[in-house]
């Protein structure tokens, strides 16, 4: 059995994470969550009380508040996402064998970097620079491994988001009116796009940390999962059986840079940003090909056309 750490286990996704690895707590050696402060003043001490996990308190970036752990699973929000190559050097140096990276709060574990829909844009440069790094120091120490877990949605994810299904209703992210007789969306109607539900995702990932999934620490892994995979008119198709027909304008690239551009203006500077990873989601740089969803019969994933009930169909 494995003993796993988890940094920001009480975040939008790192709490989905940390209550799935207390269910299955049982079938890891040891199960715990790393925290920098012992006294985190009463609203956070409130959460880290609910977490159901082992606590350890230190530095993110001490190499002794890793050790005697052999996975570290990182769901640290967007204020950490740059310094996440010195918690992987900390963690190694720490003894820890695998590591799993986050892709931040609005994407932990979202959307393929590689992908030039995603690598290409401002949004994702700091996880790009993450990944980049975890992958040479996997170079230089073939002994040390990593999963990154694609979900597809390129955030809040991280995870968190790369889009999580629920995330297009609790942030909007359909870009539907107050009335929810009309639509604004980034992006192409007939762009496949993959969603799978946030806590969907946490039950693979702690799954897939398994012995019996992961038998060995060493190496690449790449966890892609989905709950479907639609074209965006598809994804629209479900919302119209609950909200009727939807007079939907759909965004083209050059028209969405003008609306960055306004939201800096207006000293908007998350919107500014995340019209970035919407043009990763609406253009092509959200499916996931490839999942292997089968060789978890244990989970079975709620399809978008389930989240589309649960947030519309009162």
């Amino acid at each position: 059995m494995y003993s796993v750490l988890i940094l920001g286990a009480t975040g939008t996704i790192g709490s989905k994470i940390s209550h799935e690895l207390s269910v299955q707590k049982s079938k890891f050696q040891r199960a715990a969550f790393l925290t920098p402060l012992s006294d985190a003043g009463p609203k956070k001490e409130d959460r880290y009380a609910k977490v159901g996990l082992e606590r350890v308190v230190g530095s993110l970036s001490d190499s002794a508040s890793y050790t005697g752990f052999d996975i570290v699973i990182s769901a640290v929000g967007d204020d950490l996402c740059a310094q996440q190559h010195e918690f992987i050097d900390a963690a190694f140096k720490g003894g820890v064998k695998h590591f799993v990276p986050g892709e931040c709060k609005y994407s932990l574990h979202g959307s393929d970097m590689a992908h030039p829909k995603c690598r290409d844009e401002a949004y994702f440069k700091d996880k790009v620079a993450t990944r980049r790094h975890l992958e040479k120091r996997i170079q230089e120490d073939p002994e040390l491994g990593y999963t990154y877990v694609m979900v597809r949605e390129p955030f809040l994810v991280s995870s968190k988001v790369g889009l999580f299904s629920e995330y297009f209703f609790e942030y909007n992210i359909l870009g539907l009116s107050e009335d929810k007789k009309s639509a604004t969306f980034i992006g192409d109607p007939e762009a496949r796009l993959t969603t799978t539900l946030s806590t969907d995702v946490a039950k693979f990932l702690i799954a897939s940390l398994l012995p019996s999934h992961l038998p060995s620490l060493v190496g690449a892994r790449e966890l892609k999962v989905e709950g479907s995979t639609l074209a965006i008119r598809e994804l629209f198709q479900e919302v119209e059986k609950y909200t009727g027909s939807l007079d939907i304008k759909y965004i083209n690239t050059e028209e969405s840079f003008a609306i960055a551009e306004e939201q800096e203006r207006l000293g908007n500077v998350f919107p500014a940003k995340f019209v970035s990873a919407q043009r990763a989601l609406g253009f092509g740089g959200s499916e996931n090909v490839g999942v292997v969803n089968n060789d978890y019969p244990e989970i079975t994933a709620m399809k978008w056309a389930e989240t589309v009930k649960r947030y519309l169909g009162h």
